[in-house]
């Protein structure tokens, strides 16, 4: 039987668990971020279409990638809210000093063991194993399991999949090993990870969350090298990584930054955000207060203690705020800060998430003016985005053209004149013209 272990013993657990799963998974590449000669960072408000775009870039064997967000190792290393004590999701470069050389080197090392590309098979079943036991770890980290049994329970997994009469995929693996991970006690839910349906019943999985639900799920994975490194640049997606160019500039000391500024109208922004808000997933800060956010707390009271998506500056002046009005804050103070950034003659790239998903013609140009500016082919991952082949990531809703629509007047009653200036700095005109 697996216990469920309470907050702050699971923080303690979890730490221990992990670095036993470092000592396995290892040895790390080291000084792994100073290898890093070329950083790109997707940097958009929440809900623009970043993890869409990540996807496609993921596919390019040019480029490396973490599998995910960078949120989690962040968390291990103690630079979440509220520990990194900035009071939000801004971190620099002091922050990074501040650690002290045993968890800077816990970050480090963390990293190394995740930056790479995806695979197109298991070709080392035992690092498959332990990779499946580091995510499950930090998705449940309060289910304390032996790291080793679970790493040699998820390679039976694999197996298994692989003998059985239907049609292997990963979401059958996911499939199969949640539902063993459940017979033997632990209180894991499928429902909280990507592309399954809803969670029912509200709430959290969890007091203690390392990564933010919809979770990863599970596939093959190529880990980098030394020389990938030193000669293949690394691309960093996380909207809340608007608010932590400095500290990046510093975690990556070495590696010349660019950016790819990725923008939507505010309309259909709020629009996903307010969705989110209210999806089953994407809890991202539980607060010592109940928040009071008419729309959200009223809606899904049993996630009255989370705040979603990313943390900007000055977020308590919104704890009582109508939800659209929060949503219309994210998407706002994420593009301010971008600017700022931009503003010191960072290298970038602005990219319309409406030219993404607009007709083949404009799809196809896009990604042609993306692999130009990255300097690598127009491989195939791009050529099936050009045409339309690009599964929802973190999807609430299949997307749409001009979705926002529908519910229109409570989106656009949030946009104040605020609002509106940012849009037509960044290319929009009147809502008329959004989509």
């Amino acid at each position: 039987m697996l216990t469920d272990l309470g907050a702050e013993p699971a923080l303690a657990s979890l730490h221990r668990r992990l670095a036993q799963l470092r000592d396995l998974r290892g040895p790390a590449v080291p000084d792994a971020c100073a290898q890093v000669r070329e950083l790109i960072v997707v940097a958009s408000s929440s809900r623009s279409g970043s993890s869409m775009l990540a996807e496609v870039l993921r596919g390019c064997d040019q480029l490396l990638h973490l599998r995910a967000e960078i949120n989690p190792f962040l968390r291990i290393a103690g630079l979440g809210h509220p520990h990194s004590g900035s009071g939000s999701d801004v971190l620099d470069a002091g922050d990074l000093e501040g650690l002290g050389a045993d968890r800077r080197s816990l970050l480090d090392g963390e990293l190394s063991l995740e930056i790479g590309n995806p695979a197109h098979r298991v070709d080392d079943e035992e690092r498959f194993g332990l990779d499946t036991a580091w995510r499950l770890t930090v998705q449940w980290p309060r289910v304390d399991w032996q790291p080793q049994e679970l790493a040699h329970l998820a390679t039976r997994t694999l197996r298994q999949m692989r003998s059985d009469t239907g049609t292997p995929s990963w979401e059958r693996y996911r499939a199969l090993l949640i539902a063993e991970l459940r017979r033997r006690g632990a209180a894991v839910d499928g429902a909280f990870y990507d592309g399954a349906s809803e969670a029912s019943g509200g709430g959290a999985p969890g007091e203690v969350l390392v990564e933010e639900p919809p979770f990863v799920s599970f596939g093959p994975w190529r880990h980098a090298s030394a020389q990938d490194l030193c000669s293949r640049p690394l691309v960093v997606k996380t909207p809340s990584n608007a608010y932590r160019m400095a500290f990046l500039r510093a975690l990556f000391p070495n590696a010349r930054v660019r950016v790819i500024h990725l923008t939507r109208n505010p309309a259909a922004s709020v629009n996903g955000l307010y969705d989110g808000w209210r999806h089953g997933g994407f809890h991202a800060h539980r607060m010592s207060e109940p928040l009071d956010i008419a729309g959200y707390t009223d809606h899904r009271p049993k996630d009255r203690h989370w705040w979603k998506f990313d943390l900007p500056p000055g977020w308590s002046e919104y704890t009582a705020a109508p939800l659209p009005q929060v949503c219309a804050f994210q998407w706002h103070s994420a593009h301010e800060w971008i600017l700022r950034e931009l503003s010191q003659g960072t290298d970038h790239l602005r990219v319309r998430f409406e030219d993404l998903t607009g007709t083949p013609q404009v799809r196809t140009a896009t990604f042609e003016r993306i692999t130009r500016w990255l300097d690598v082919p127009m491989s195939t991952s791009f050529q099936r985005a050009a045409h339309g082949d690009v599964a929802p990531v973190a999807a609430t809703v299949k997307p749409s053209p001009g979705r926002w629509r529908s519910r229109a007047s409570l989106i656009t009653g949030a946009l104040d004149e605020r609002i509106h200036a940012m849009a037509r700095e960044l290319g929009y005109g009147s809502d008329g013209e959004w989509i």
